[in-house]
C-alpha cells in the first residue's frame, strides 16, 4: 500500500494542518523523485472572511521555528494584530502576574486571514482546492472515493483535517472505524472596547480560574482592535458566558460602558481532550483536533495541527498508507503529544478540584512566594513545556509539605464557617 506515480491523496479541510499536510506530501515526492496530485477540500473561502473559527487564534512558539524549517514559510507581519506580552492568573479572590522565561514570541493573528495564507501557501506548492464539501466517503482495499457536493474524487489515502466539525466527524464515523474524541465546549464573544481602553489594557492574557459550576476555564485576550473572550467546559452556555462576564474577577477587565450590556455575537465551538479512538486506518488518518492530537488540558492547537499533518504526510510518502504503517510511523512521531496525555489529564482533575473547591486563591498565593511553583503555573498556562516536565520539576516534599499546610488550614476554615456560633458566656 506505497504512494505510486499518479496516485491522488485527498485531504479534507484545508486549515494550517491541512495546508501544512499538503505542503509537505509535494515536499517529500519531489525529494523522493514522484508525481501525485494533492486535492484539498475546503467548504470555508478564509480570504472572504465569511466564516467565524472558534480557536482564539494565539500563535504561540515554536510556531516560527515550525513554519521555517519545516515548510519553509515566515510568518507575514501583516497578519500579526499585536503580540503578547505576558499572562496574568485569577482565581475568585487573588491575581498574579505568571513570570517564566520565554522560549520565543506569542502573536494574535486573523484566525481566517492565517488560515487564508496558509491555503494559499499550499496552492503555491502544487495543491489543488476545491471548495466544496464532503458528504461521504468509502474506503476500499484498492482506495478511497470521497463523494463531496460537486465531483467525486478517487485517491489512495484520506487525511482527515476537519477539527471537530460534526458533519465531517459524522462522515467518517460512517466510512471507518474512526470515533471522535472527548472534548470540551466552548463559547467565545468579541467586544470592541476602543482604542483607548485597548492601549490601557495592555498585551497581556488573562486566564481565570473561578469556582463557577460548570466552567473549566477563561480568558481574555488582546486583539488588535477588539478582546477575544473565551469559556469552556462540558455544558458551557451563552448564560454562563454572562455570569462569566458578570463576575467581579472578570469585571475588572470590561470597558465600563459595556460592562452590563449582552454581547453582540456568540460562537460556539468545541477542543479535544483525549485522542479520537482507530484515530489512522488501512487508508485514512486524522490529524489536529480531528484526532484529538493537542497538547492535552491547554492548546496550542495549531502547531499541534501543523506538526501532525507535516507527520502524517511523511508517513504517507515514505512508508505508505496501511494501518500498520501509520501505527510504525505517525503515532510514533507523535510521541512527544501522546506521552504528555496522562499528566496533562492528572492536571485538569487537580485544577477542576481546586477550582471546586476554592482552593485555587491558595495556589495562587503559593505560586507567589515559590518561585519552583509560579515558574510550573507560567509553564502550565502559556503552554511552554510539557506536564510531564513541569509535575517533575516541581514535585518535592518541600512543596507537598506546603501544600499540605494550605489544604489543612483551608479545610478548617471551611468547616469553621459552617459550624453554629456560640453564644457568649454570662458575665460571672
Amino acid at each position: 500500500m506505497l504512494i505510486n506515480d499518479g496516485d491522488t491523496v485527498c485531504i479534507v479541510g484545508g486549515g494550517p494542518g491541512g495546508s501544512a499536510c499538503a505542503m509537505t506530501l509535494l515536499r517529500e515526492a519531489k525529494r523522493l523523485g514522484r508525481k501525485i496530485n494533492v486535492v484539498l477540500l475546503e467548504h470555508k473561502k478564509f480570504a472572504e472572511q465569511r466564516h467565524y473559527n472558534q480557536c482564539i487564534g494565539v500563535l504561540s512558539p515554536p510556531f516560527e521555528e515550525i513554519l521555517k524549517n519545516e515548510l519553509d514559510l515566515t510568518l507575514p507581519e501583516s497578519l500579526v494584530l499585536n503580540e503578547i506580552a505576558g499572562y496574568r492568573l485569577h482565581s475568585d479572590l487573588l491575581s498574579l502576574d505568571l513570570v517564566g522565561e520565554e522560549h520565543g514570541r506569542s502573536a494574535s493573528v486573523n484566525r481566517s486571514k492565517f488560515d487564508a495564507f496558509m491555503l494559499e501557501e499550499a496552492q503555491k506548492a502544487g495543491a489543488q482546492v476545491v471548495h466544496n464539501r464532503v458528504t461521504a466517503i468509502e474506503v476500499n482495499p484498492d482506495g478511497v472515493l470521497i463523494y463531496s457536493e460537486g465531483e467525486n474524487i478517487k485517491s489512495a489515502v484520506v487525511v482527515g483535517a476537519f477539527g471537530l466539525d460534526d458533519g465531517s466527524c459524522g462522515i467518517f464515523e460512517q466510512g471507518t472505524p474512526y470515533r471522535q474524541p472527548d472534548f470540551l465546549n466552548t463559547v467565545i464573544t468579541r467586544l470592541y472596547p476602543g482604542e483607548e481602553f485597548m492601549q490601557s489594557m495592555g498585551l497581556t492574557i488573562h486566564a481565570f480560574l473561578l469556582s463557577h459550576p460548570g466552567l473549566e476555564f477563561g480568558a481574555v485576550t488582546p486583539k488588535g482592535d477588539h478582546i477575544s473572550i473565551n469559556i469552556a467546559g462540558r455544558k458551557v452556555s451563552s448564560n454562563i458566558m454572562m455570569e462569566f462576564l458578570r463576575s467581579a474577577p472578570v469585571q475588572r477587565f470590561l470597558p465600563p460602558h459595556q460592562r452590563r450590556e449582552k454581547p453582540l455575537n456568540y460562537f460556539k465551538g468545541r477542543f479535544p481532550i483525549a485522542p479520537a479512538q482507530n484515530l489512522f486506518g488501512d487508508r485514512y488518518v486524522t490529524i489536529g483536533d480531528s484526532a484529538g492530537l493537542m497538547r492535552p488540558f491547554k492548546g496550542k492547537g495549531i502547531n499541534s495541527a501543523i506538526i501532525t499533518g507535516i507527520y502524517a504526510a511523511r508517513s504517507i510518502m515514505r512508508h505508505g498508507v496501511s494501518k500498520n504503517a501509520f501505527a510504525e510511523n505517525f503515532y510514533q512521531d507523535c510521541h512527544e503529544l501522546t506521552a504528555d496525555l496522562p499528566y496533562g489529564r492528572a492536571v485538569r482533575v487537580l485544577t477542576n478540584l481546586a477550582t471546586r473547591f476554592k482552593f485555587m486563591d491558595h495556589m495562587i498565593a503559593v505560586a507567589a512566594e515559590r518561585s519552583d511553583f509560579m515558574k510550573a503555573m507560567f509553564s502550565s498556562v502559556s503552554g511552554h513545556d510539557p506536564y510531564k516536565k513541569i509535575i517533575m520539576e516541581t514535585a518535592g516534599l518541600s512543596l507537598a509539605f506546603t501544600f499540605a499546610q494550605k489544604i489543612l488550614g483551608h479545610f478548617v476554615l471551611r468547616q469553621q464557617a459552617h459550624l453554629p456560633a456560640k453564644s457568649a458566656s454570662p458575665a460571672v
